[in-house]
């Protein structure tokens, strides 16, 4: 099967935030997906990896059998374009960022106040 780019969400640098960027990017197939629907018989909208030299690198995609569906592809771009430049990704990921601290500090009040039950009896 061939495949298309249709380009990638704007946040995150590789290794450090595969799983934040990975997160983002089935975040904006599912906006892509409802905007643009099925493509053409034998194609599929779906995430696809890159090869660099310094590394590889995930981008979304259009994967296609027989003819490059150059219409769905086109909308798909722009489908893209919108979602990303509608979302401030930047404000997302703080909030995720803080969550998760807040998240393991409770984690770690709940084991201390479980250890200090414990010890008390």
């Amino acid at each position: 099967m061939a495949w298309e780019s249709i380009g990638s969400v704007d946040t995150g640098e590789m290794p450090d935030d595969e799983d934040w960027i990975l997160f983002c990017l089935k975040l904006a197939r599912s906006y892509v997906y409802f905007v643009c629907g099925d493509g053409p018989d034998d194609t599929k909208l779906d995430i696809m990896w890159h090869e660099h030299e310094l590394g590889s690198y995930p981008s979304l995609g259009v994967w296609y059998e027989y003819d490059e569906p150059c219409e769905y592809i086109g909308a798909c771009e722009a489908a893209l374009d919108a979602f990303n430049q509608a979302i401030s990704w930047t404000d997302l990921k703080n909030h995720f960022m803080e969550r998760e601290e807040d998240s393991q500090d409770d984690e770690w009040d709940e084991f201390v106040e479980c250890t200090v039950d414990d010890d008390d009896d």
